[in-house]
């Protein structure tokens, strides 16, 4: 893979606002939706928003929060902030009374506790979102309450927030971020409108990246690596240490795929020996590899322009010649299996080795060695 010079950065590239008139790129929908939402004074109090981690979640629901704390109203589009007032700076600054995070970060910091894993949130935390949402707002005329990490709260905690959703007060906009909102029980779910954020096509991550003033080499490989995702491409231009992940996870996917029918299994089983200590990474590695197998199936359907990770088109073209359709949406399918088994405790070399039997055999066990 080509590679730019990216020089390290202290903070993620800003959000520069897009033709859909927020700072939020590729979810044209979701956006449309909530500006006349505000426009037509028909703004809900709670909504589910879901999607992969850094596909927009949080700048969709900061646009929205400075949206309804906007306090130009003289402007002719209610549901297009100013972005100069006090009530738009404050929000972009993180420090309006009126708009609240939580999340598994608001958590650590607040607890006492040292050496807790803070893998899930707490019946403690769904309380300070419940006291949250009681308090009337001071200075808009909404009190905007945003949850990060929504999936992980725990059951009791869940069950905690129903009667805010069951019986919200009317100045309060509940935002629930998730990336997997099946998570959530089915009583959260029903009570929230969702909004589902899907990885949107490369050349917008791109733009999203030179309007931002990311040099224009730079921002073709980072959004050949963002897999879609527009908040990781500025967190990634920020911190190069992203990259080089992608780059390597990308680079074991390629090898995994290109090996022998015996070293796939030998990799399978080590990675199932270590999930339990390298959860994330492995996941981080099925994400990356499911995205390979799918450029692939993209490659021989000749849809080039949906690719995920252009950067190895060519390497993959040649790996997947002689490949059908069929072989590769059954890889796909394989690996989809696979991280689903894993999410629900399946033993996890079980789930790896049974996902790499599935795979086609390599016509050419060479890219891998290279």
């Amino acid at each position: 893979m080509a590679r730019a010079a990216i020089a390290p950065a202290a903070t993620a590239a800003p959000a520069p606002v897009s033709p859909n008139g927020w700072p939020v790129w590729g979810h044209d929908g979701a956006v449309a939706d909530l500006r006349r939402a505000v426009d037509t004074d028909r703004v809900g109090h709670a909504f589910l928003v879901s999607g992969p981690d850094g596909v927009g979640k949080a700048a969709l629901a900061l646009a929205f929060a400075r949206t309804l704390c906007c306090g130009d109203d003289s402007r002719s589009d209610r549901g297009v902030p100013c972005g100069v007032c006090l009530g738009c700076r404050k929000v972009g600054r993180g420090v309006h009374p009126d708009v609240q995070t939580f999340g598994l970060a608001s958590q650590a910091a607040a607890s006492e506790k040292s050496g807790g894993k803070n893998l899930t949130m707490t019946i403690d935390t769904a309380r300070l979102i419940r006291a949250a949402t009681t308090l009337r707002p001071t200075e808009a005329r909404w009190r905007v309450v945003i949850v990060n990490d929504a999936e992980t709260l725990q059951e009791t905690a869940q069950e905690a927030l129903l009667k805010t959703l069951e019986e919200p007060a009317s100045f309060v906009v509940l935002l629930l971020l998730a990336n997997d909102g099946d998570l959530l029980l089915p009583t959260i779910r029903s009570r929230c409108r969702p909004i589902e954020l899907r990885p949107v096509p490369l050349d917008v991550v791109e733009v999203s990246l030179v309007a931002a003033g990311v040099d224009a080499a730079v921002a073709a490989e980072v959004a050949g690596l963002a897999g879609g995702r527009p908040g990781w491409a500025r967190r990634a231009v920020a911190d190069p240490r992203l990259l080089g992940e992608r780059r390597a996870a990308l680079e074991r996917a390629l090898a995994w795929i290109a090996g022998s029918p015996y070293d796939r299994l030998v990799a399978a089983v080590r990675l199932g020996d270590g999930f339990t200590k390298r959860r994330e990474p492995v996941f981080a590695d099925l994400d990356a590899l499911l995205g390979v197998w799918r450029d692939a199936l993209l490659l021989h359907a000749a849809l080039p322009h949906y690719l995920t990770y252009r950067g190895i088109a060519e390497q993959l073209t040649e790996l997947a010649r002689g490949w059908d359709l069929a072989a590769l949406h059954g890889a796909v399918r394989a690996v989809q299996t696979c991280i689903a088994d894993l999410e629900a405790n399946v033993r996890p070399r079980l789930a790896l080795e049974a996902m790499v039997l599935q795979w086609p055999t390599s016509p050419s066990t060479t890219l891998g060695r290279r």
